[in-house]
């Protein structure tokens, strides 16, 4: 994940103010089920709703506090596949005490009008605790965000990123190759690293027209060490050589 990725990711969150909630209705076994919802960003990251007692989502995230916010960039309506949306895997907690107390607080500075809700069918504040979040910011550019980077926390990695880098740069421009022709389709393209963080690798690719396009080769899961990142990176290489065959 660059910090530029990141950045826009967040300002996506901030600047809109309502998102899609997908929970697993209580009441039909499990069966998704989404609606809108209001939200406002507390200043870790985590999203604060308004819920009714009565609501499905309520009576849902009771029954499983997993959920999911989608969200896509209004403004590419018209090609929307082209155009940012972002899935955001969050677990739903209802605060009491002082924690009720900090999200409402965050909420009603957002949207005022909401505090005369609070007393009509037992509205209260929920707090969406971001676990990851899927990013698509158009035709191959897509990867994931864990919560220690999207809350600011230091990745683990990156004291070791430089060498990281120039070890796959000087050894292995050959398997980045695989994976970036497993992963996007795209043959033939010289490949380097240029940066990496717990939650995978971003490379560049040189096409042979001269053109240059930055991905990112997510990992499966978070590395909080260089062997850890060596693990995942071996495994994404040896899935590419197998669906070669």
């Amino acid at each position: 994940m660059t910090d530029s990725a990141l950045d826009d990711v967040r300002s996506l969150f901030t600047r809109e103010q309502s998102a899609v909630l997908c929970s697993a209705h209580a009441g039909l076994a499990g069966w998704p089920y989404g609606s809108i919802v209001p939200y406002a960003m507390s200043s870790n990251g985590d999203l604060v709703v308004f819920l009714s007692d009565i609501a499905e989502h309520t009576r849902n995230l009771l029954r499983d506090p997993r959920a999911t916010v989608f969200l896509a960039d209004p403004d590419a309506r018209a090609a929307p596949q082209g155009g940012a949306r972002h899935a955001m895997l969050v677990r739903a907690t209802r605060p009491e005490g002082a924690a009720a107390a900090a999200a409402e607080a965050c909420y009603f500075a957002r949207f005022p009008e909401a505090e005369a809700m609070r007393d009509a069918h037992g509205f209260a504040a929920w707090v969406l605790e971001v676990e990851r979040i899927r990013w698509i910011a158009g035709f191959g550019a897509m990867g994931w965000i864990d919560r220690a980077s999207w809350s600011g926390e230091p990745d683990p990695l990156a004291g070791h990123a430089a060498d990281i880098v120039a070890h796959m740069n000087a050894d292995h421009a050959d398997a980045m190759a695989l994976m970036v022709a497993f992963q996007f389709g795209i043959e033939g393209a010289a490949v380097s690293a240029v940066g990496v963080d717990r939650g995978g690798l971003e490379v560049e690719v040189a096409r042979g027209d001269g053109r240059k396009r930055a991905l990112r080769l997510p990992f499966a899961a978070p590395a909080n060490t260089p062997d850890e990142a060596r693990q995942q990176i071996v495994a994404m290489v040896r899935q590419a050589r197998a669906a070669r065959g």
